[in-house]
């Protein structure tokens, strides 16, 4: 089975994220991957809890704060030293940042035992969103890694052209997927019904991350009827771009 998850805050306005009985709703799926979200810099002490929750998943990923600018100084490499600490105490293969919040990319080389990636951004952020940043960023970063988002894709670009673009460019360096619906943000797909987002995920055969926001209309069962609207939509024949 393709390895595939969620980001284990998706359900945060149901659930504490951080409880045991949070992580066994992706295990009651069927989960066989899971990210840990660090949505702030105050959620690292809550990592001691996860010890040992995790290990039934057989990929893990972080995803780093989105609260904070990542920068030369102590409070980054305060941050950066608990990631690297609990990536390799749950075994983690991946850990992403939002590359619109880096001051100083020379930070990262001191942690060289994880591997880096960057996402890339939706139609709120200015830069990272197309193919061309993208391209400028990895002359320069050669060893860094690129998580797609195609939920950001399709904020930029209803068509998805913009998605099939980053796949054929980036095949290469993307090493998992974030997976949600956008009409407000992080929808979920089963609500959403937006289909052609979940298509091109087919094209690759990487982790995929989902990364849909539950609401109460949605109840802690919407995690598991998201579960299945994407793997019935997974398994289907790919319908033929025209891009």
């Amino acid at each position: 089975m393709r390895k595939i998850g969620f980001s284990h805050g998706c359900a945060f306005k149901l659930t504490d994220p951080y409880a045991e009985s949070n992580i066994n709703v992706f295990k009651s799926c069927g989960c066989n991957a899971i990210e840990i979200n660090c949505h702030s810099v105050r959620e690292l002490e809550k990592f001691d809890g996860l010890m040992g929750i995790l290990d039934d998943f057989e990929y893990k990923s972080i995803h780093l704060p989105v609260g904070m600018k990542y920068k030369n100084d102590r409070a980054t490499h305060s941050v950066l030293e608990s990631i690297a600490s609990y990536y390799k105490k749950i075994g983690a293969s991946l850990a992403v940042v939002h590359p619109d919040l880096v001051d100083d990319w020379r930070i990262f080389d001191r942690y060289a035992s994880v591997a880096w990636a960057i996402e890339n951004m939706d139609d709120r952020k200015k830069t990272f969103k197309g193919a061309d940043d993208l391209k400028r960023f990895f002359t320069n970063h050669e060893n860094w890694h690129l998580v797609l988002d195609v939920g950001h894709c399709n904020a930029n670009d209803k068509s998805m052209a913009l998605a099939d673009c980053l796949i054929s460019e980036f095949k290469n360096r993307i090493k998992e997927m974030h997976l949600s619906g956008y009409t407000t943000f992080h929808d979920p797909l089963y609500r959403t019904e937006q289909v052609e987002i979940i298509e091109r995920c087919k094209n690759l055969d990487v982790p995929i991350i989902i990364e849909s926001t539950f609401e109460q209309l949605d109840g802690i069962e919407g995690v598991s009827k998201e579960f299945k609207y994407i793997l019935k939509h997974l398994n289907t024949p790919p319908i033929t771009s025209s891009h």
